[in-house]
């Protein structure tokens, strides 16, 4: 699946041959069973901003995450036992998911193959919906009426408001279409794909000096997620003070 941002040839290029020395360095960490390649430059997606991300299995108990530099390019590598990993597909951590589903095996392991299959199958699926709580609700309302008093004054800050409230629409419309959940910067495609008239009102909303239809989209995003925007009585349950 493209991003909105466009893929850089020379960058995708420079990433790939810093592979051979990043794979130098995670074969030399000890307990390294396998690697998988992940993130936009396993999906030959890079742009001169993108790093190099991995997920590597390691034997034991013990889960890490290390941060370097090969060859002027930024590494970050994701060390887990297998029975971590499968926690994480259990607890449906989309994020988990999606990078085994999408990765690329550069370092084979047969636990790699099975995990990489078990990601494929489960991200295919899709996470059970799950509908906005009562309290998400509300607060997603919230914010769209505030910002619909600062799109009525011709506040500036409408933009910084409507945005905050289109990132809680968003991850409701994730929630309850069953959808897993995405990096932002591949929102747009993956509206695009999967409710065009979603994407375009993103578009606008990103994109349209005028205040007013900014907020038309804003409102329209909102309502995919609550079904309209009159408020309802709710609340949470008393909590004991320690």
């Amino acid at each position: 699946m493209p991003t909105d941002l466009p893929a850089h040839p020379d960058a995708q290029a420079r990433l790939e041959a810093a592979l051979p020395a990043a794979l130098k360095r995670i074969r030399e960490t000890p307990g390294v069973l396998g690697a998988l390649w992940c993130g936009s430059a396993a999906r030959g997606e890079a742009n001169a901003y993108s790093d190099l991300d991995f997920h590597v299995l390691v034997e034991g108990d013990e889960r890490w995450r290390a941060n370097y530099v090969v060859d002027g390019v930024p590494v970050e590598v994701f060390h887990n036992p297998v029975r971590k990993v499968r926690a994480m597909f259990a607890a449906a951590q989309g994020d988990t998911i999606t990078m085994f589903a999408e990765g690329r095996t550069v370092l084979p392991h047969p636990e790699l193959d099975a995990l990489t299959a078990e990601a494929r199958a489960l991200h295919a699926a899709g996470p059970a919906p799950r509908p906005l709580t009562g309290q998400e609700r509300f607060r997603l309302i919230e914010e769209v009426m505030d910002a619909r008093a600062l799109a009525d004054a011709g506040d500036p800050l409408h933009v910084l408001l409507a945005c905050r409230a289109a990132e809680l629409a968003l991850e409701g419309l994730f929630g309850v279409r069953g959808w897993w959940e995405v990096k932002p910067q591949r929102w747009l495609p993956t509206l695009q794909e999967r409710d065009p008239a979603a994407a375009h009102d993103l578009r606008t909303l990103l994109t349209t000096p005028d205040a007013g239809a900014r907020q038309s989209v804003l409102e329209a995003l909102a309502v995919r997620v609550t079904g309209d925007l009159t408020y309802e009585e709710g609340g949470s349950e008393p909590v004991t003070i320690p």
